[in-house]
């Protein structure tokens, strides 16, 4: 019993050290020591990782709707001293420029004006800022004051190249384009160290430009002839070759197929077939023979036409095939003396296409043609039996002179 109580004794002997320790001034100043260590590593924080306020979302299927108020430009971002100025809208919707040689308006109210049919300007707008964003070479997103510069330097270079007006190269106040396919670092007021493509820390210091690794493969990619922001609907006929069916009612086609070229983006169930021309009882069956009767979300099918409606004046029949894609829109939006402004947003895009397939029904006939061995051989029994005939006629008259 005397050495349990012994060491309890010790215990509290040793607890109430620790809690004098702790009620201490000593602990006071530790207190206060862990309070500006905190702080300043706050600070710390604050200077060696770039801060930068979120841009407001575009709002999808209205974009900005019939008019809006430019807002006063924003930052400036300057690269081997080609600037690119931060545009929104009074929202803080972003916007970018599309005739360079204009300046901007602040405060200005922009109007609606036609729908951007221009793919490859769709293209550029749907694959950059705010949709898309551009990472450094660590995968590590860049800021907003980057993500602008590159998107804006894009659409600019873009339409310079597809002869877009008042979009030249630059001279006087505008900055030679040229320039900027020299940055190799982007720098404003609040970024001291610059952004580089490896990065925006002290660390980075690659001299790869940032046109070369991000705005020309996608100005490459926009000038394709094909290039599209929307998925497209495509239908195609297996062959030519037409049937007909056993009861000898109905021409029938090969198989004709519908796909899309963008499946993640296209609205479930909106596909729909017509046929827009056909002879009069046309139909459509499917894979098993059984006759279609609704035309939406078919993807597979044969076309039968009745023999008997046929004639020269219809002799083919015309399918349309339509559908919805999650896809990009957008419009420019202008006002007297101001620069034309826009931006993309994310809407459903309706897109059809058409079939036309000839009706040149041609039975299969069996083929009784022989080949040129069979043919001399058939001329040549033709003509050995030929002489065997003559000689047995020029034979027989004299063995009866002979008898």
């Amino acid at each position: 019993m005397e050495k349990i109580y012994m060491e309890n004794n010790q215990n509290n002997k040793k607890q109430s050290t620790f809690q004098q320790v702790f009620k201490s001034q000593l602990s006071k100043k530790l207190s206060s020591f862990m309070v500006l260590v905190s702080f300043f590593s706050f600070l710390l924080i604050g200077v060696t990782n770039v801060s930068y306020a979120a841009v407001q979302p575009i709002p999808e299927d209205t974009g900005l709707g019939d008019s809006f108020t430019t807002g006063q430009p924003g930052t400036e971002i300057v690269g081997n001293g080609f600037p690119v100025l931060m545009y929104s809208t009074s929202t803080g919707i972003p916007i970018f420029c599309l005739e360079r040689d204009i300046e901007y308006s602040g405060g200005v109210t922009m109007n609606k004006g036609e729908q951007i049919t221009d793919q490859g300007l769709l293209y550029v707008m749907a694959n950059t800022f705010p949709h898309y964003k551009f990472k450094d070479s660590k995968g590590v997103e860049f800021p907003d004051e980057v993500q602008t510069w590159i998107t804006q330097a894009t659409i600019w270079q873009y339409l310079y190249e597809t002869g877009a007006e008042n979009n030249t190269v630059g001279s006087g106040s505008v900055a030679n384009l040229e320039n900027m396919h020299g940055a190799v670092s982007l720098s404003w007021d609040d970024n001291v160290l610059g952004c580089r493509v490896d990065g925006c820390d002290a660390e980075a210091s690659s001299q790869e430009t940032f046109y070369e690794t991000y705005v020309a493969p996608i100005v490459a990619s926009a000038k394709q002839s094909n290039v599209t922001t929307n998925g497209t609907i495509n239908i195609s006929l297996a062959n030519q070759e037409m049937s007909i069916t056993e009861d000898e009612k109905y021409y029938q086609t090969s198989l004709v197929t519908i796909t899309n070229s963008d499946p993640n983006n296209f609205v479930s169930g909106s596909l729909e077939v017509e046929i827009k021309s056909a002879p009069d009882g046309t139909i459509l069956i499917d894979e098993n023979g059984q006759e279609i009767t609704d035309y939406k979300n078919i993807t597979k099918f044969y076309v039968r036409i009745p023999v008997e409606s046929v004639t020269e004046e219809n002799k083919v029949v015309q399918l349309y095939a339509r559908g919805t894609f999650r896809g990009y829109d957008g419009y420019y939006y202008k006002s007297d003396g101001a620069q034309t402004v826009s931006t993309v947003f994310t809407t459903d895009v309706p897109t059809d296409t058409g079939l036309e397939i000839p009706i040149n029904y041609t039975p299969e006939v069996p083929d009784t043609s022989m080949n040129i061995a069979q043919s001399v051989y058939f001329i040549g029994l033709i003509v050995l039996l030929c002489g065997i005939g003559i000689i047995y006629a020029n034979t027989k008259p004299k063995q009866k002179q002979q008898q």
